[in-house]
This record gives structure tokens, sequence and C-alpha cells, in this order.
């Protein structure tokens, strides 16, 4: 049977990095037999990544673009496939049900990479910011039940386990060949991932909160002028209290243990050193989330399941 890698992101873990060097060695992929698979389809053609099947499944028409897949991957003559986008690692379960299809033409691998909740949950945020894609404060993104759904990372696995093999690990920038390298060791591709890769960097706790102010305001398009002045200045740091972290942690301590315990994944606890540890930021982020704010693009799915 022909096999399958699908990677499922997560969101902030370099999934951009990945998908471009996917699409960019092609060539080095078919001389092992794996087929990239076509990225052109709406709604995002220009992107290395498969949109298109995130699409489709969320507005109900997977059947029209499993069949897409498949005829591309044919024409490709090449025995195996790998699709990438990183939108199927939401907890949206009944949405992407149809997915259990895959498992009848193709030996599938989920490949995944984790960042501990508090780093993941406040990058997420800042990348929605950066897009214009949400209006909300740091406080209020971290208290929605959706955003709070997203930290239970045992439960996405299990979904994907019942009908493929998962290859999953905690995101490690230190890696060699950063999360290039990672991915392509998950999926035991043997191809040199090159230098490590930063393709979209995220926006400082200031200029994020920021952004999310201009789009709470209804200023959205001034948004990629802030993005674009910012772009390099500060991006690491933290914009969330200590007492936040804490409460997120302890939400997310009993998914975490399932997660150790089933999937071998571990994080790193908040005072351990780390370059994938959070710093505080020196001006933290605005708290006022009026009640007109935009939701993020991926939080629109709401509770699925």
């Amino acid at each position: 049977m022909a096999r399958l890698i699908l990677h499922i992101g997560t969101h902030k873990t370099g999934t951009t990095a990945i998908q471009h060097w996917l699409a960019g060695h092609r060539v080095a992929l078919a001389t092992l037999g794996w087929h990239y698979g076509a990225t052109d389809r709406p709604p995002h053609p220009r992107l290395p990544k498969h949109s298109s099947l995130y699409r489709a499944l969320v507005q109900g028409r997977y059947g029209a673009e499993e069949a897409a897949i498949l005829a591309d991957h044919a024409a490709s003559e090449l025995p195996d496939l790998i699709l990438s986008e990183e939108g199927l690692s939401l907890p949206a379960f009944r949405r992407f049900a149809p997915l259990r299809g895959l498992a009848e033409h193709f030996d599938l691998t989920v490949v995944a990479l984790f960042r501990r909740q508090d780093i993941f949950l406040e990058s997420h945020w800042r990348q929605l910011c950066k897009e214009g894609q949400t209006g909300a404060s740091l406080d209020s993104f971290l208290q929605r039940d959706w955003t709070r759904q997203r930290m239970r990372y045992d439960r996405v696995l299990d979904f994907w386990a019942e009908f493929a093999t998962i290859r999953a690990a905690r995101y490690d920038p230190g890696h060699p060949g950063g999360a290039v390298g990672q991915v392509l060791a998950l999926a035991g591709l043997p191809l040199d991932p090159g230098p490590v890769r930063r393709a979209n960097p995220s926006l400082s706790p200031g200029a994020a909160a920021l952004c999310a102010r201009l789009t709470r305001n209804r200023l959205a398009p001034l948004v990629p002028v802030v993005a674009r002045l910012a772009r390099g200045r500060g991006g690491e740091g933290s914009g969330m209290s200590m007492a936040r972290r804490a409460a997120l942690l302890a939400e997310a301590a009993p998914g975490n243990a399932r997660l150790a315990e089933r999937y071998g994944i571990h994080f790193d606890p908040p005072d351990a050193p780390g370059t994938d540890s959070p710093r505080p930021a020196p001006v933290h982020a605005p708290r006022d989330d009026p009640p007109q704010s935009a939701g993020g693009h991926t939080q629109t799915l709401g509770n699925t399941r």
C-alpha cells in the first residue's frame, strides 16, 4: 500500500519553513519515492501548504478535494505522498472525520510538533494579531473556550491515532536543521535539512497588542504597516503574567501527563533553561478587550466536537 505522511503542524512550530523546504525539495523527495502534493488549489494557491484540504473539510466538500489529491498523486507516478497543513492540528474532530477514508488508500503516518501550551498560545495570538485576524487582547484570547480546547494535545493525537501511526515530538529549536530537521527525522526521510530557517518570526508583545487594538477599532488595513515596521525588533519575551501562565499550565497538566504516558512527549517546566522558554517582556500587552473584538481565523470553527 502507498504511504502518506501527513504533517499537521502544529501552528508556530516552524511550519512555514517546513512547507517551503518540502515544496523546494520536490526533486530530492522524488528520488526517495515521495511526492509533495500540489499546493496550487484555492484558497491560497501561492502558499506551499495544503490549505485547500483544510478549507474543503471546514466547508463540507471533502469529496472533491480527496479526488484532486488522489489524481495529483497518480499523475506524479511516485509511490508515496506527503501533505502538510497546520490547520489539521485543531480539535475539529467532526469536521476532520472524513479523513479516515485516507486509510483506505494509504498507510498513513501523522507527524506533529508541539510547544508547551503557554508558549504556543501566546505565539499563536501574536501571529493572529500580525495577520489582522484578531482584535482580542492576550488575556481575553487565553480565556476563550476554543483557545483552551487547543491545549489538549493528547485528544488531538488520540483522534489521529484511531487510523494513523503517530510520530510526534516536542518542538526543539535547537535540533540540527531546526523544525525541518525534526520533521524529516520523525518522518524517516534521510535528507539534509540544511541550515536552520526562521521564515515567520513573531512580533513583540507590544507590537502584537498594537495590531490587535487596530483590528479592534476597525483599522485592520494599518496592521501590515505596523507588522512591517516591527519586523526583527524584539520578537522574544512574553506579555503573559506569571499568574496566568501558572493557571494555564495547571489546567494543561492532566492532559500533558497523558501525552507523556501515551505519546512520550514531555515539556520542560517554566523555570527550566531552554531556547524555547519565554522571557519577561519589558512592557506588558494592554488588557482591554471591548465586546467588538474579532475572532482569529482558526478560532471561527468554535466547538465542533
